[in-house]
């Protein structure tokens, strides 16, 4: 898994008041000025990148007036480590301004990550493990206006530097893109469109993100490349019962120049492509997409089924359907507070080989 990944579901019950973003937001009261709070959160987790791991965050909430149709700001400072040696620390303001018509967003990140690195492409072999443990710097800056109801658009900025401090002697790593570390800058755009009915387990709506970035020497980064990504969600409440859902995601991410090994496309982990290891294939392209039935079963447990597809390659001229690497599996989830719509998941996945996952909110 990426090292911010580790903390990201820190910061999902700390937002945990359902919202649904108006199509035209009301005016707050005037004698309203909303409150501030402060949540604590202590988070056990598992999944094969990093065996047992343990998080906890804090997150300073502002929540408007009620009945003003604006959203919540938050402010999360998290940190996690796991019985590998891995640990990461982030703080992550996620601010609305001006009636919501303007969404600020950033990530300051610092991790150490000893991490597996199998080859480039789509064939390679379990044979060909090799361990590296890279030292990760991340600076990311977006704030995005709203220009259409519920679609924010603005530029963004990612600053990273990367220490790699241990490598094989005679491994792969030392002849890659990138096997000193490095400093990259990008710059790019970044466009947002929610309208899904709640951001912890939706039920309803569309969630779908683009990112464009490109790093050049021109403004003082290591590695000149190109990024395109886009992420696609669709949840589909089904008719013949209350929150049985069927929920499709899509992935594509394009790179072109010439990117750091370890900022490439990496499929497995606990999002998409539950079964195999995050970081298992990496390339410079990464297409994928899954679907996911999910039913409640009685009290406050569901369960789940879910397969997805996904494949890398070095260009897109490169894709072949015989690299396509399938994975399924099915799940349980428990909600451990009845009025807030988060769940404890445990998941068996099957892809390259099986594979457990404990961790809390929905994969997608």
């Amino acid at each position: 898994m990426t090292p911010l990944s580790l903390v990201t579901v820190l910061g999902v019950l700390l937002a945990s008041t359902p919202e649904v973003v108006p199509e035209t937001p009301p005016q707050a009261p005037l004698d309203g000025r909303g409150k501030f709070s402060v949540v604590p959160f202590v988070l056990p987790a598992y999944q094969p990148e990093t065996s047992f791991l343990l998080g906890g965050a804090g997150s300073l909430v502002y929540q408007p007036p009620e009945g003003s149709g604006r959203r919540e700001s938050q402010v999360l400072l998290a940190a996690a480590a796991s019985v590998r040696g891995q640990f990461t620390v982030l703080l992550q303001p996620d601010v609305y301004f001006l009636e919501d018509r303007l969404n600020l967003t950033a990530t300051l990140s610092a991790a150490r990550f000893p991490d597996r690195f199998y080859g480039m492409g789509a064939n390679t072999q379990v044979a060909d493990e090799e361990d590296f443990t890279p030292v990760f710097f991340e600076l990311e800056l977006s704030p995005k206006w709203r220009i259409a109801p519920r679609l924010y658009v603005g530029p963004t900025l990612r600053a990273q530097h990367v220490r790699i401090t241990k490598r094989a002697e005679d491994g792969v790593v030392r002849n890659m893109p990138g096997a000193e570390g490095g400093d990259t800058l990008q710059l790019g755009l970044t466009a947002l469109y929610d309208s899904r009915d709640n951001t912890l387990n939706p039920t309803t709506g569309f969630l779908g993100r683009l990112n464009l970035r490109r790093a050049s020497g021109a403004w003082g980064s290591d590695y000149t490349f190109g990024l395109l990504r886009l992420d696609a969600r669709r949840y589909v409440s089904l008719p013949w019962g209350q929150r049985h859902v069927l929920a499709f995601q899509g992935l594509v991410e394009l790179r072109d120049g010439e990117p750091p090994f370890y900022d490439t496309g990496r499929l497995g982990g606990m999002e998409l492509s539950r079964g195999y290891l995050e970081g298992r294939f990496r390339e410079r392209q990464h297409l994928g997409a899954q679907v996911e039935y999910r039913a409640p079963l009685f009290w406050r447990l569901g369960g789940v089924a879910f397969a997805s597809a996904a494949t890398v390659a070095r260009s897109l001229k490169d894709l072949d359907s015989g690299d396509i690497k399938p994975a399924g599996g099915v799940g349980l989830r428990f909600a451990p507070l009845s009025d807030v719509p988060v769940n404890i998941r445990l998941d068996v996945a099957y892809g390259s080989e099986p594979s457990f996952y404990l961790n809390i909110g929905e994969a997608f």
